[in-house]
């Protein structure tokens, strides 16, 4: 079986940060992190941290990566042979 792994958000941590930051509309919050509504609405939908939400919510608003999400495993995913784990 290969297993990939994929960046995932805190639970609830993107209602939080948008809370914290004080943003009172989804299009607000999106726009400080440089992305659609439809991009952060995935995201939210789906709690996958992409390389351009991890990078928003730090130049935003200082957030480092491991405060924002953990990695998971991912089993039964179809992985790229560059990105297979080896013993």
């Amino acid at each position: 079986m290969d297993l990939s792994y994929q960046m995932v958000f805190k639970d609830g941590f993107l209602e939080r940060a948008k809370r914290m930051s004080g943003l009172k509309t989804e299009s607000a919050f999106a726009g400080a992190l440089g992305v659609s509504e439809s991009a952060l609405s995935k995201a939210k939908r789906t709690g996958v941290a992409s390389p351009i939400l991890i990078v928003g919510l730090y130049s935003a608003f200082g957030f480092t990566p491991g405060e924002v999400a953990t990695v998971k495993e991912v089993p039964d995913a179809p992985v790229a042979s560059s990105q297979r784990l080896t013993a």
